[in-house]
């Protein structure tokens, strides 16, 4: 039995019994990991306060190979993300951020800077104001990038003609867009000259800035959809996420 420390990020708890909780979490070192906090519900117990979904915490655990679930020893908290409580836009926002990652990624391999984006994402969802939603797109757009599937969003597809201010035809599939031209027999989900201009600009941003965007009612939807037709195109039984759900019966 070996003794690990590390970061991690609460994903999800689950009720293992009267006192005790199973916790999903992501790891700076160890990728996905499954711990019970035996006691953890008990009110005296040394875990109190650090349990909370979507918490920055340190962790020190019991691993045994070839076994789902280890033994949670100390935990820590970095950072509580304490405007989240009670505030359900940041909650959710929060929640479709890490479900995301929980369904696409698999196994114990470590990424720091996945780690890294969550965690500046959720510290922008607790400590900024403005369109949230966007905070959101930020981690969708360079979570796509450090997947190894980002989109090709300047230059058509087909003919290899600059995209601009005509906007273009989305292909999930083939990870960028048609041109105007292409993609009037090709195809797609249309994207306007507009809304592409948001998708630049999140790729080039400050995590925090992004909240100040103020897109369309149209623009919002494209790029709604656009995230939602390339998730489920590259991500193997990904259907819609619950928490965006939540959100989007709340700011539809």
């Amino acid at each position: 039995m070996a003794i690990l420390k590390t970061e991690a990020i609460i994903l999800k708890t689950y009720k293992l019994s009267e006192t005790s909780l199973i916790l999903l979490l992501y790891t700076r070192d160890h990728g996905k990991l499954k711990v019970v906090a035996k006691g953890a519900r008990d009110p005296k117990s040394k875990f109190k306060g650090c349990m909370e979904l979507l918490s920055h915490v340190h962790i020190i655990y019991y691993e045994k190979k070839n076994r789902d679930l280890q033994l949670l020893s100390q935990a820590s908290l970095i950072s509580a993300q304490k405007n989240m409580i009670g505030d359900v836009e940041r909650t959710t926002l929060g929640l479709a951020a890490a479900e995301l990652l929980n369904k696409a990624v698999a196994g114990e391999e470590a990424f720091a800077k996945l780690f890294d984006l969550l965690g500046a994402t959720l510290e922008t969802l607790n400590t900024t104001r403005g369109f949230l939603e966007a905070v959101l797109w930020y981690f969708e757009s360079h979570f796509i990038d450090l997947m190894g599937y980002k989109p090709t969003w300047d230059t058509c597809l087909s003919c290899g003609q600059s995209l601009g201010v005509d906007g273009g035809y989305f292909q999930a599939q083939s990870g960028g867009l048609l041109c105007s031209r292409c993609g009037s027999t090709g195809g797609g989900l249309v994207i306007q000259g507009e809304t592409l201009e948001i998708l630049y600009y999140l790729q080039r941003a400050l995590l925090p800035e992004t909240a100040q965007l103020h897109p369309t009612p149209g623009q919002k939807a494209e790029i709604r959809k656009m995230f939602d037709l390339y998730f489920r195109a590259h991500i193997e039984h990904l259907n819609r996420l619950n928490a965006l759900d939540i959100y989007y019966r709340m700011h539809d």
